[in-house]
């Protein structure tokens, strides 16, 4: 994740969103396109679907990629499986409930790494699937 990806990041969650609508705005923001509704749409996948079960960050990496192709879903298996590995081991569960422990201070303090290398995959799986350039 680059400085400005980074400040951006910072930006939309100043601003009110999530780790979901974050995701999908920094993907179609890698896409140059703006599209308010669908960000705001999104927010239902946030906090684990709004109930602790599968996490935002992976919800929203998966929309992310599916803003480039729905259809690979060769690449939605390998981050799905990247997530389970990074997350899901330690926790026995890619549920966001799971993952904070549904502690506050756990979810502000390990949720923006979290959201960043997810968001880091994401865009590492477009490079290497072609679908974007490194910069």
């Amino acid at each position: 994740m680059n400085d400005n990806e980074l400040m951006r990041m910072n930006e939309l969650k100043l601003a009110g969103h999530c780790c979901t609508s974050i995701i999908v705005q920094l993907g179609l923001d890698l896409r140059k396109e703006e599209n308010e509704q669908f960000v705001n749409s999104v927010r239902v996948l946030c906090n684990g679907l709004q109930s602790g079960l599968v996490c935002g960050a992976l919800t929203g990496a998966l929309c992310m990629l599916g803003l480039f192709d729905f259809k690979n879903v060769e690449m939605t298996r390998e981050m799905v499986t990247w997530f389970e590995s990074e997350y899901g081991q330690g926790n026995c569960s890619i549920n966001c409930e799971d993952i904070t422990s549904n502690d506050p201070y756990k979810r502000a303090t390990l949720c923006p790494g979290l959201v960043c290398a997810t968001y880091s995959r994401a865009k590492q799986l477009l490079v290497d699937y072609g679908y974007i350039c490194t910069e």
